[in-house]
């Protein structure tokens, strides 16, 4: 298991927020991003190492990207 952490900022849909959560790979962090706020952009990280940036239109569409 590896120590990821989604990180928000202050966007004006919501203030800054850090969840970290344990996974198996990556793909845990939309199981996490699902229950926090559509329309909100968060960043990825694998411990020092940022994946990528993810943003959820509606429960069945996102973009991911660098």
């Amino acid at each position: 298991m590896a120590t990821y952490t989604l990180r928000y900022s202050d966007d004006g849909r919501g203030l800054d927020k850090k969840i970290e959560f344990q996974a198996e790979d990556a793909s845990g962090a939309l199981i996490v991003a699902y229950s926090e706020a559509p329309h909100r952009n968060a960043e990825l990280w694998e411990g020092a190492r940022k994946l990528c940036t993810i943003r959820r239109y509606t429960t069945e569409v996102w973009r991911i990207g660098a």
